[in-house]
């Protein structure tokens, strides 16, 4: 059995982009179950669970008798491949549909989570109104690039939905709540198009049940700060 690894809880904003919804949903996709270990803070930084994730973060993807993987990138495309499912037949095409996999995650999300960091964890506003200007119009500008790359089409590569359509799709939920999608009315269009297939919505409402099920009391922040005094 294929066991992944989810926090308890997410504050608001992360409830249905934390990226464990990304191999949820290819294993929704491909149609294998799968169990969730709900992991909190000082689960997440032990010892036990950084050999498998060495950066303490989530998701991990666990089956017996295979490696642990650690990102949810190599999750999606090692389910893909092992189901054979989600990725073009043609050699070339299935060849381009992981390097945009790899374009989500390396020259997209990159960007989009410089402006959420601004959105969400910086305090200063006198920093928060300097810096927002500069990282939104650099994730506008990938924004636009990749609508461009896009262009008519319904899928970024090939005639049906692949892995590099889930992966950018999750990319764009991060650029969605920060209300960087306006304006971008083709890639609005591909992205909803791609959180309406029914594996999607499963995987989110699952994602979101579970944080909506706990607190944040739950993740005990204080038990891993008191464990560093």
């Amino acid at each position: 059995m294929i066991r992944i690894t989810a926090m308890k809880w997410a504050p608001p904003f992360a409830a249905g982009q934390v990226r464990d919804h990304r191999a949820r949903w290819v294993l929704r996709e491909v149609g294998w179950p799968y169990d969730v270990r709900l992991l909190d803070a000082p689960a997440m930084k032990s010892a036990d669970y950084r050999r498998e994730q060495p950066f303490g973060q989530v998701p991990v993807l666990e089956e017996d008798g295979r490696p642990a993987l650690f990102e949810s990138g190599a999750m999606v495309l090692d389910v893909a491949t092992r189901a054979g499912m989600l990725l073009p037949d043609d050699a070339g095409e299935r060849a381009l549909a992981i390097c945009w996999v790899i374009a989500a995650l390396n020259s997209i999300e990159p960007s989009l989570m410089n402006v959420a960091e601004v959105a969400y964890f910086m305090k200063d506003p006198a920093q928060k109104a300097a810096r927002r200007p500069v990282v939104e119009t650099a994730a506008c500008r990938r924004l636009g690039e990749l609508q461009d790359a896009l262009g008519a089409r319904t899928w970024i590569v090939g005639d049906a939905f692949s892995v590099a359509d889930l992966m950018l799709a999750s990319v764009l939920k991060i650029a969605h709540r920060l209300d960087l999608l306006d304006g971008f009315d083709a890639l609005q269009a591909y992205a909803a198009r791609c959180w309406a297939r029914p594996a999607h919505r499963e995987a989110i409402a699952e994602q979101c049940a579970t944080i909506d099920a706990h607190r944040m009391e739950d993740m005990h922040y204080n038990a891993l700060k008191q464990s560093r005094t």
